[in-house]
């Protein structure tokens, strides 16, 4: 894989492309946009860019000797080694990777000695704990602590702190130390969704790279090549909104709700009841569920008169509401009740959360 990999982000691929191929980059880089745009693929993908060696990696058979011989066999003519392999054709463009290098194999692998991936994962398996939603201050420590030491096998030792905002405002401040005086050979990369949810000075100290929503078409392409029907991925495409993880989600939330019998009057609550044990996936599910409610109602508000125009606009408001609180240490699920027994008496039913998207 390469930055060809990278669908819908044309005009940002074209930005790191110029960065690899130029050497200017920045100690600290902040890559910002919606769930599900491709950041955290791109950051691998700067990453395998910046240490490739554009040299084909070929593993060297040692030649036969006396003890790979059968004991009983009478010695016989000492066997040909076997020809070297035509050494493969590697691209040698400066502004991407080979895929065919030592350490394009190894970030492909994962196991790259000089490209760390920070996460909650990655956090539990340090601490010897179970994983949590925030990235803890120990964590960015032992970051802080790699980060003074050499690269071992290429030009750069790189740190990709997965989702960042759930950084904790203290373990910020402690990768703080790493951006204001970087070791030399060294980038740190935060993949985020919201900068707000990063410290001002955290922000100061970063080049700003932006993603932005995947146009549909490029969406339904991905799906397909995940292993989605071209129907199906047609009407996710249409209800992720430019987001493969929002996509994911709806094609989650379509199983849940045909699960559902249309005269259960518990179906709401049996419906939120599915919603994820970790509270951060079950508050990005809210919010995304919160989002496809706000978008239907503004629909039905536009083309509604008189009384039922205004019961659409309470529910605007209310749900604008419930969607600021969601940020807030509430319960999610009684979030989602809420909003959508409100929703049904304005009218607008579970299932038209999912078919308005489809129509579109």
């Amino acid at each position: 894989m390469s930055f060809s990999s990278i669908l819908g982000q044309d005009k940002t691929v074209k930005r790191l492309r110029a960065l690899v191929e130029t050497g200017r980059i920045p100690p600290a880089i902040i890559f910002h946009g919606a769930p599900g745009t491709g950041k955290f693929l791109a950051a691998l993908e700067f990453a395998k860019a910046l240490n490739c060696s554009h040299a084909a990696h070929m593993e060297k058979t040692p030649a036969p000797g006396p003890a790979d011989e059968d004991l009983f066999s009478a010695p016989g003519p000492a066997a040909m080694p076997a020809p070297e392999p035509a050494p493969a054709q590697v691209s040698q463009d400066p502004s991407d990777s080979c895929g065919a290098c030592l350490s394009c194999l190894q970030a492909r692998s994962g196991a790259h000695p000089d490209i760390r991936v920070v996460d909650t994962a990655f956090q539990a398996a340090l601490l010897d704990e179970a994983e949590s939603a925030n990235l803890k201050i120990d964590t960015m420590r032992e970051l802080t602590r790699w980060a003074q030491q050499k690269p071992m096998l290429s030009p750069w030792k790189i740190f990709i702190v997965r989702d960042a905002e759930a950084l904790m405002p203290q373990a910020q401040n402690a990768l703080l130390k790493t951006l204001e005086e970087p070791p030399p050979g060294t980038l740190v990369i935060l993949t985020v969704s919201r900068k707000t949810s990063l410290l001002s000075t955290i922000l100061s100290r970063c080049c700003m790279i932006e993603f932005s929503l995947l146009p549909r078409m490029v969406l339904k392409a991905i799906l397909e090549a995940q292993g989605a029907e071209p129907g199906q991925s047609e009407a996710l495409a249409a209800l992720g909104g430019g987001s493969l993880e929002k996509a994911a989600e709806a094609g989650a939330f379509l199983k849940r709700i045909q699960a559902l019998h249309p005269e259960d009057t518990a179906r709401v609550f049996k419906f939120s009841a599915g919603l994820p044990r970790d509270s951060h996936r079950a508050r990005e599910e809210v919010k995304t569920l919160l989002d496809l409610l706000l978008a239907r109602t503004r629909s039905a508000w536009r083309s509604a008169e008189g009384a039922s125009k205004a019961k659409l606009a309470a529910l605007l408001r209310r749900t604008l509401e419930l969607r600021r609180m969601v940020n807030r240490n509430v319960s999610y699920a009684l979030i989602l009740e809420t909003a959508l027994l409100e929703s049904e008496r304005a009218g607008i039913k579970l299932e038209d959360l999912i078919e308005d998207g489809i129509k579109k």
